[in-house]
């Protein structure tokens, strides 16, 4: 049996330079999210959110914006569309 795992995601773009930052910022907020690259090597970073974190995300990015003004949010993509 198969079960659906119900997530929000926020597609980001930050530096891969700034992607272990971006990391640990969000794991200190307490892990709203679990962070994702979308390809190795490459800029746009997935950003995996339950339903009851989400907006809490979105603060947090707010915050995490001070700290790397670089980052850039896309916008929310659907969870059918990535792979985990």
């Amino acid at each position: 049996m198969e079960r659906a795992i119900k997530a929000k995601v926020l597609l980001v773009r930050v530096p891969t330079e700034l992607i272990g930052l971006l990391t640990s910022l969000i794991d200190g907020s307490g892990r709203k999210a679990l962070v994702r690259t979308k390809e190795k090597k490459r800029d746009e970073v997935y950003l995996i959110a339950t339903p009851d974190t989400y907006q809490e995300l979105l603060l947090v990015i707010s915050y995490i914006k001070r700290h790397i003004p670089e980052l850039e949010v896309i916008g929310e993509v659907e969870s059918s569309q990535i792979e985990i």
